[in-house]
């Protein structure tokens, strides 16, 4: 079976997850109407690279998951 293909929504490449960025591939999840009710949500799953994500944000000391442990929230 072959394995799932990802593509960066960011810079169009594919995504591996090779040993020097373990936490790829990223997912992004995007919730429309966000202070409504849940039924009047909207969501769509994005899928990137963590450094691709990490370049796109005004200030990339927001991002601190490549610091964590699993089973930690933010």
């Amino acid at each position: 079976m072959k394995p799932l293909q990802f593509e960066c929504c960011f810079c169009g490449q594919s995504i591996e997850r090779p040993k020097t960025a373990p936490l790829d591939p990223c997912a992004v999840v995007l919730i429309g109407n966000w202070q409504a009710q849940e039924s009047q949500q909207l969501s769509q799953q994005f899928f990137c690279h963590l450094e691709c994500f990490r370049g796109k944000l005004s200030n990339p000391s927001y991002l601190s998951i490549d610091e964590m442990e699993p089973g930690d929230q933010a």
